[in-house]
């Protein structure tokens, strides 16, 4: 049976225990995410300027004439002068849609819930920066079968909204990211603004980079926040044998290698993925679980370029 592509609206289950306490939650009030180029918007009337070809009460400037453009909106009197096409843009005001998707397959929930839960409070923290920040937060979560999301929201209020929603979710099975990905961008119509996803980025790399690219695609601002406990990052911590059973499929591999050569490939994933994330302007950071979470965001994100 295909799955179904309509997003499932979270039951509202009251969380048991706040994320964030209210003395961190008065700090993110100072931050404001980063934005560096504001391509696209969800809704008009928000507060940043974007160029677009049509027609609006301010002139912003002239682009090159594409297949497509409105030929009303043509300048034919620069045409005239230099024989060639130009359209005639103009200054827009939209809201950002800022889009938070947390890994929610079984690797997360290992080698404890930690990392999840840690997923989670990240998850909070920046949603809440988003919306102090007036922008439209979303968040979904990367899970095998009907797609998880919440509605939009567009007021610090909303932050109880999102923490009865995360109260609902359990990290659990496996998914392919570059197909849940396109599953996502287009049942929840995602074009513009930004995308912060965590996770621990334990995918096959052409998997990876292939959502990210579906994110590129659609206009979005793309920010990683890698999640790893100290284990995972230093693996003959966790070595107990030579088998190793895949968290996600259940899938048993005969090890052959020593605990340095698996700490190397650890570290040769990390970097290929960081290695792509810079050549495509995409940010990326890494976030070790014994690092603090107040730190983390108060200033290791700033220092990276994800706040402001």
């Amino acid at each position: 049976m295909p799955l179904d592509n309509r997003p499932a609206r979270l039951p509202c289950v009251m969380a048991p225990t706040s994320h964030l306490s209210p003395a961190f939650l008065s700090r993110l009030e100072a931050l404001r995410l980063s934005i560096r180029q504001v391509r696209w918007g969800s809704r008009l009337g928000g507060r940043f300027l974007i160029s677009r070809r049509g027609s609006s009460i301010e002139f912003a400037d002239y682009a090159a004439y594409a297949p497509g453009d409105d030929i009303r909106a043509i300048d034919w009197n620069l045409y005239a002068r230099l024989d060639r096409l130009f359209v005639k843009t103009y200054k827009e005001e939209i809201e950002l849609a800022v889009e938070v998707l947390v890994d929610a397959t079984a690797s997360m929930g290992l080698p404890s819930m930690r990392k999840f839960e840690r997923a989670v409070e990240l998850s909070l923290a920046l949603g809440y920066v988003g919306l102090a920040g007036h922008h439209q937060v979303r968040m979904s979560w990367i899970a095998p079968g009907r797609l998880q999301t919440t509605a939009r929201c567009m007021q610090r209020a909303d932050l109880t909204r999102l923490t009865q929603a995360c109260s609902a979710v359990k990290p659990g099975g496996s998914v392919a990211l570059s197909e849940w990905m396109a599953r996502a961008i287009t049942a929840c119509r995602m074009r513009g603004g930004q995308a912060i996803l965590l996770s621990d980025c334990m995918h096959r790399p052409a998997d990876w980079f292939g959502a990210v690219h579906g994110l590129l695609r659609r206009h979005l601002e793309v920010k990683v926040i890698q999640i790893l406990s100290p284990e995972e990052l230093e693996p003959s911590r966790l070595m107990r044998g030579t088998v190793l059973v895949d968290s996600e499929t259940g899938s048993t591999h005969q090890l052959a290698y020593s605990p340095a050569e698996l700490a190397q490939a650890v570290i040769d994933h990390n970097e290929t993925l960081a290695r792509f994330c810079k050549r495509n302007g995409v940010l990326f950071v890494q976030h070790r679980l014994d690092e603090p979470l107040e730190r983390f965001v108060l200033k290791t994100l700033p220092l990276r370029g994800f706040l402001e």
